[in-house]
């Protein structure tokens, strides 16, 4: 692994480097009154809830009150103030990094690493904000009200603090409301204080006064004159008789009084200075002669004594004026004639950059328009503005620098990360093209590892593959090269050069290291969650992909409205995994749509190989739930026309083992075996086990065909294997699914009844439950242990206990549909009487009085149905859908799996008291898949080295089927690992005695086991 946050650091920060005055809490001001009563209650509401509002204008003794509050509070506080410049999502949240880090130090280069990954900014809050655990951190947003027309902000800070720790408290403070999305937080977990609490009492005013030097000032007057404003306290505002709104020449009542009570006492030079000054977050001595004052030591050492709104250095030096004071002073600035205001800020622009300031700097040239100084400042921040996604300030910067750039080179590496973050391949590789025509390309590549790679990444995506291995030749070493060099691994006839377990290191193009782990067939290590604290979810497409390819679609699913909802959709998003979501949910109709629609998306972007993508997923459909079996292979020949299809071997791998398939469906055993040959031989040579485990099976049923038995085994173990690799047994299970007697012919000619063959064998049976279970259902009946029913997370309650039973026995039957006469048979034992019909009608009737409306049942000729838009499932069905998913995994996922599934039956009885015939036969269905499953639940354990735990589950098994013949030789299996001979033959003998009461005696395999096991 490499130490990505120290070179995330280092690549985000170096270039614009933090104003360490904005994560630095300000010092108390002085003189200070101490107020208990406000410190006790911000100390109090910071406890008890996650995030606290100040609001409260200019001069109410906000920020004070908070830095007096941290004092008695053992949290660590992290403070951060806003800045105007906070309209950039990215830079505020490398500031709330920041300012976060100082007291949670794991937090450093999460949010800064994912921005360089092409993370959206509101995902990349969320993240920051859970990677403080259980830190009990306070974040201060002191001057929040800046942020009050930052629309994109305000709404990645209410991200931030949707996903807060419990542990964890913010405090904001600012002049106006913020407009945030808080979800649940805004009703429940919320509390504020205003100016009412803020204002001061007549005692504190009293306190005030004497602090301030005014002994003599009655408190009375001072709290009638001001209604208890801080401000207006601590500044004696009532002492002017010219402080009443509007006045000193100014519309703003505070600007007023800024105007007439801090300014005018000021000599004329004093105040051109500080206006001069204004554009300075703090001001020295030095930064303040780079802005052309004269003696600026004796001008600062006369401010002290005055009585400002700031605050100042201990030793005196540096002054940082009071925010709003400071917004007074710049508006004066921007009166002052147009040449000589804008001679200033180029001034502090250049200071900016002299201290490595860049991205403000940049800001400030192009103010001024000094294009040539803000093309120099911008090649040196631009790539970090690209990586952390503010990727509309740099086409901003971009097109403002265009006429100044004397070199398609200078900027070109930002230009490419614009263009291959917005898929925007085509218009990627003309840049290149422009480059190699000027004779920069190589030259840059050499220079940038990064550019390098995205140059080849483009050229990959066009059709070049040519040109995208021969831009790594001059590329510099780095782990974008390593990445794209992973990458090209898709299309070579060999193995990979990079070992996968290396590719992740940090760097932003571990997003394409993910898709190449996906198409490879690692889904396990898309999966993966160690390689850093975000690459989790740099490469959630890929995982969502990985999910449904495992069989979790309901994981796949949730993942995929989540991604879909807080970011902007990418091609591959919208196009492709769109549409693979649709497919597996059965949603033809908005497949369809999605593909017709990523077409014209497709087309834009330039790329070759997203177009071929498309068009396995067009057959994909066809193939699953379209049934249209000419419009799949039309799909797959579209590819294997393309002339760049011979070159995209994991493209062709896939298509090729689509094509098979059909052409078994077509009884033509011949040309699929050809298509299913060049598949498998590929995939093994190079590694690639994406589409493996289904063209083993599909190879394996061709080859049978063909009157070639001993490949047909060959290919099936092939498939086997391939499922160990990709760790999950979905897509091999699906294979054996289209061909069953694959697996039948492989467990005939197994002996060991253990065998992985068995093993997977159990797992093809576990796997078809029938489940129907709604992905996001909305009506949910409960079934074991109690009875009741939901609608949208409320309960209901039908009058009477028979409609229950109806919804629960309408659900098992798949179709959702049942006769009259069925219902009769199945609730009634099959007993027709008036009283039985009336009951009948009854249950139907109150059933439908709860159901909503989409769900409602609805009666036809002879019977009723469920209504077809019903989000609906029970906890049967959940069962049974556990099981299924549980078959179509592997290792610990699997038994973690298992686990849920028994934890849902573990809690009671199916349908307690209800006693119908058909009840009870769903009732021992149920217990002996719970067995069934308890048994594969004890294999796999024992396969995870939990021995503790498969112990547990076969005592189980052996309770409920003291028979189960295959539950003794695990037992004795799991005795022999622990050393144990004895129980081993005790174990035997436990299984002879069972089976004799039956009139039977252990098997061949059991007794060899035997003999094997006691030596």
């Amino acid at each position: 692994m490499c130490n990505w946050r120290a070179r995330e650091r280092s690549v985000m920060q170096e270039p614009s480097k933090i104003v360490k005055g904005r994560v630095r809490p300000p010092p108390l001001p002085a003189p200070l009154v101490s107020r208990p009563r406000i410190e006790g209650l911000l100390a109090r509401l910071i406890e008890d809830y996650p995030v606290v509002y100040i609001y409260a204008t200019a001069g109410a003794g906000k920020t004070t009150a908070v830095l007096q509050a941290a004092q008695t509070i053992t949290r660590p506080v992290a403070w951060l103030s806003a800045s105007r410049t906070d309209e950039t999502t990215g830079q505020f949240l490398t500031y709330l990094e920041e300012a976060l880090a100082r007291q949670v130090p794991g937090v450093a280069g999460v949010a800064t690493g994912a921005m360089a990954a092409g993370l959206p900014h509101t995902n990349v809050a969320g993240l920051l904000a859970e990677a403080l655990g259980d830190a009990p951190v306070v974040l201060v947003l002191d001057d929040a009200e800046r942020l009050a027309t930052a629309e994109a902000t305000l709404v990645v800070l209410g991200s931030f603090l949707r996903y807060l720790p419990p542990t964890a408290r913010t405090v904001l403070v600012g002049r106006s409301e913020l407009s945030i999305d808080l979800g649940s937080r805004t009703i429940r977990l919320v509390a504020g204080i205003g100016e009412d609490d803020l204002a001061f009492t007549r005692e504190e005013a009293a306190q005030a006064l004497v602090a301030a030097g005014n002994p003599d000032t009655d408190p009375d007057k001072a709290m009638k004159a001001t209604g208890g404003w801080v401000a207006g306290v601590l500044f004696e505002a009532w002492r002017s008789a010219d402080h009443v709104p509007g006045m000193g020449g100014e519309a703003d009542p505070l600007h007023g009084y800024l105007s007439t009570q801090i300014l005018s006492p000021l000599t004329p030079e004093e105040v051109d200075f500080l206006v001069t000054t204004s554009v300075l977050d703090q001001v020295t001595p030095a930064f303040a002669e780079a802005l052309g004052p004269a003696n600026p030591a004796a001008r600062l050492h006369q401010l002290r004594a005055r009585h400002l709104p700031a605050n100042w250095s201990r030793d005196g030096h540096a002054l940082r004026c009071h925010p709003r004071f400071r917004e007074y002073l710049l508006e004066l600035l921007n009166r002052r004639p147009s040449a000589e205001a804008r001679e200033i800020r180029h001034r502090h622009a250049a200071l900016l950059a002299r201290h490595d300031h860049y991205e403000e700097a940049v800001a400030e040239f192009l103010e001024v328009g000094a294009l040539p100084e803000a093309l120099v400042a911008a090649e040196h921040c631009l790539e970090a503005v690209t990586e952390r996604a503010d990727l509309q300030l740099a086409e901003q910067w971009l097109a403002a620098l265009a006429p100044v750039r004397d070199s398609r080179r200078r900027l070109a590496p930002a230009e490419l990360m614009l263009a291959v973050a917005g898929e925007n391949y085509r218009e990627a590789v003309e840049l290149a093209d422009d480059l190699a025509d000027d004779g920069e390309r190589e030259s840059l590549a050499r220079s940038s590892s990064r550019a390098g790679a995205l140059m080849s990444w483009s050229y990959m995506h066009v059709g070049e593959l040519g040109l995208a291995r021969s831009m790594l030749d001059f590329t510099a070493p780095g782990p974008s090269r390593d990445a794209m060099q992973y990458c090209l691994t898709l299309v070579d006839d060999g193995p990979p050069r990079i070992p996968p377990a290396r590719a992740l290191c940090g760097d932003s193009f571990d997003a394409l290291v993910m898709r190449v782990h996906y198409y490879r067939g690692y889904f396990g290590l898309t999966m993966e969650h160690w390689t850093t604290g975000w690459a989790a979810r740099v490469g959630e497409s890929w995982r969502i992909g990985a999910l449904l390819d495992m069989g979790r679609t309901e994981e796949a699913v949730r993942l995929f409205d989540a991604t879909s909802a807080g970011a902007g959709e990418g091609v591959w998003f919208s196009a492709i995994l769109t549409v693979k979501v649709m497919c597996r949910l059965g949603r033809v109709d908005e497949a369809r749509r999605a593909l017709q629609m990523g077409r014209t998306r497709i087309r834009t972007s330039g790329s070759i190989m997203l177009k071929m993508f498309s068009y396995l997923e067009e057959a994909d459909l066809e193939l699953r739930v379209g049934g249209d079996l000419a419009a799949a292979k039309t799909a797959l020949l579209h590819i294997l026309d393309l002339p760049e299809s011979k070159q995209y071997l994991f493209v062709r791998e896939q298509a090729l083992a689509s094509l098979g398939l059909i052409m078994l469906r077509d009884g033509d055993a011949a040309t699929a075996a050809k298509h299913l040959r060049e598949v498998v031989a590929a995939a093994v040579r190079s590694d690639r086990v994406f589409s493996l485990a289904h063209a083993g099976v599909y190879l394996a049923e061709a080859e049978w065909r063909l009157g070639n038995p001993d490949a047909a085994d060959r290919a099936a173990d092939v498939a086997l294997d391939a499922a160990y690799r990709q760790g999950t047994n979905h897509p091999i299970l699906q294979a054996l699914t289209d061909y069953p007697g694959v697996l039948s012919r492989r467990l005939d000619a197994e002996a060991d009844r253990d065998s992985d063959w068995h093993v997977l064998g159990r797992a093809w049976g576990s796997s078809h439950g029938g489940t129907t279970a709604t992905v996001g259902a909305k009506i949910v009946l409960t079934e074991f242990g109690a009875v009741a029913l939901s609608v949208n997370g409320a309960d209901v309650k039908p009058r009477i206990k028979k409609s229950y039973e109806l919804l629960a026995y309408l659900l098992d039957r798949r179709a959702s549909e049942a006769t009259r006469d069925e219902l009769l048979g199945a609730l009634f034992d099959g007993r027709t009487s008036d009283s039985n019909l009336s009951y009948l009608r009854q249950a139907i009737h109150h059933l439908r009085q709860v159901l909503p409306e989409d769900a409602r049942l609805e009666v036809v000729a002879g019977g009723v149905r469920l209504g077809s838009e019903a989000l609906i499932t029970s906890e049967s069905l959940r069962f049974e859908e556990l099981v299924a998913e549980a078959a179509a995994l592997r290792g610990g996922d699997r038994l973690g799996t298992m686990r849920r599934a028994l934890e849902l039956v573990g809690r009671g009885p199916y349908l307690p008291g209800v006693k119908s015939v058909w009840a009870e036969e769903h009732r021992a269905h149920l217990r002996d898949r719970a067995t069934s499953l308890r048994f594969e639940a004890a294999e796999t354990a024992v396969g995870l080295d939990e021995l503790v735990e498969a112990e547990k589950f076969i005592a189980q098994v052996l309770r409920e089927d003291p028979f189960h013949e295959a539950a003794y030789r695990l037992a004795m299996r799991l005795a022999d690992a622990t050393g144990d001979e004895t129980r081993v033959v005790a174990v035997y003998r436990s299984c002879e005695h069972a089976l004799a009461e039956i009139g039977a005696a252990p098997s061949a395999a059991t007794r060899d086991l035997l003999t094997r096991l006691h030596r």
